[in-house]
């Protein structure tokens, strides 16, 4: 088991990178146990870790945790290592609620009399259990009851563990992530892993059930412990394996189809326009007239052959300059291809097929509305704009600002700048 490592919170850094962020700490990289960085397009999924990290102090990547599940997908899914889906036969085999489906006399979870002198001593563990491991129960036989899609459960144990398996290889890498860590530190089988991932069963239910489950385990391996006595304190058992699924729950909260993200694009609208970010409402289309026009497209060209002939930056077309999303829905294209079609037939054509290297568009959808971000690298050589309709010229950022400079002023420029 891995010592957890101390993390000091006044050394934590997010850094935004071209496509992504990354965490770091004491002015490196954060890494997983195997040297995978702490890297994510969406910050909001980062930002998350931060606090933990805070909070909490310490990296446990042995644990259930955030972080420990985050851990798992970089150094174990990503890597095509998946301990469920390598051993999904013999865990379905193993597993006494899979059994129990498929066997003619089923077992109770736990044997009330195996464990009656426990109960005498705890009865508040007995009402939890019981509580929950009905509710549990019948949430298990209407999922099954699914998965198997009308198949009769007399015989159907292969029928079940083939709609299983279909079932978990659909799972997100997270969600197989939290599946291995909790069955391997539960052992508690992996139906009940599974369901809680799956949300048919609550945190409440899945901790009760699963000390149920171990219980039993420890009734049926070790007979010395008739008299009740158990290895561990149940009620704390039940408040950590508890505590454990709601940790577990709430980090592929943030996997949910409907989040809010926070990526790369969200982060730049964040800050603002600067030397390196430039907002335009619309790519061609004027707001004032309401109609095409190229001195629109004129500007935002300006501003990308600015970026290359500087330090690079980036502009985010379908915003105003406030940071208001308004998408390019408002240039009135059929659809985004022919957008980004249009972008880059104008960019060829007045820059020159050679920039292609330097820019690079992307779109996202923010609250049903589509932001083009045109990355722009710095250039290896002076990129003139000549754009048919205005005159051939030579821009750069100045400030926040972008400006063009007179023929002596560009040579001049363009010497110190580009030095061979």
């Amino acid at each position: 088991m891995t010592k957890p490592a101390a993390i000091s919170s006044e050394t934590l850094d997010l850094v935004m990178r071209e496509e992504d962020f990354i965490i770091y700490h004491n002015g490196a990289p954060l890494t997983t146990p195997m040297g995978a960085g702490f890297a994510h397009a969406d910050a909001r999924i980062l930002k998350h870790l931060l606090v933990k990290f805070t909070l909490s102090g310490i990296y446990n990547s042995d644990g259930i945790n955030s972080a420990a599940i985050f851990s798992f997908v970089k150094d174990r899914i990503e890597k095509g290592d998946d301990p469920v889906s390598e051993n999904f036969d013999s865990l379905c085999r193993k597993d006494t609620l899979i059994g129990n489906r498929t066997a003619n006399q089923p077992k109770p979870l736990i044997n009330v009399a195996d464990a009656i002198d426990f109960f005498d001593k705890n009865p508040e563990v007995m009402n939890l259990i019981f509580w929950s491991v009905s509710v549990m129960s019948e949430a298990y036989r209407n999922f099954v009851s699914l998965l198997e899609n009308g198949a009769p459960p007399e015989g159907g144990a292969a029928i079940l563990q083939k709609q299983l398996k279909k079932y978990y290889d659909d799972f997100s890498a997270e969600k197989k992530a939290a599946v291995n860590l909790l069955l391997a530190n539960h052992q508690n089988g992996m139906m009940l892993p599974l369901m809680l991932v799956s949300h048919v069963i609550t945190p409440s239910e899945y901790a009760n059930s699963t000390l149920a489950l171990l219980l039993a385990q420890a009734n049926t391996n070790e007979k010395s412990r008739a008299n009740g006595a158990a290895p561990y304190q149940p009620l704390q058992r039940i408040m950590q394996l508890h505590d454990e699924a709601l940790k577990t729950i709430e980090f592929l909260s943030f996997f949910e189809k409907g989040q809010n993200k926070i990526s790369v694009i969200h982060e730049l609208i964040s800050r603002g326009e600067s030397d390196s970010l430039e907002f335009k409402s619309t790519f061609r289309w004027d707001l004032y007239q309401n109609k095409k026009n190229p001195a629109i497209e004129h500007a935002a060209l300006k501003t990308m052959a600015a970026f290359m002939n500087s330090a690079g930056g980036d502009l985010l077309i379908g915003v105003e300059d406030n940071g208001n999303i308004r998408g390019i829905e408002l240039d009135q294209f059929e659809n985004t291809d022919k957008f980004l079609l249009h972008v880059w037939t104008l960019i060829k054509s007045s820059m020159g097929q050679q920039v292609s290297p330097y820019l690079k568009t992307t779109l996202e959808t923010i609250s049903r509305r589509t932001v083009c971000r045109v990355h722009c690298l710095p250039a290896p050589a002076p990129v003139f704009l000549r754009q048919k309709g205005f005159d051939e010229r030579f821009y750069i950022r100045t400030g926040p600002g972008t400006a063009s400079l007179e023929i002596s002023e560009a040579l001049e420029y363009i010497a110190e700048h580009w030095k061979r």
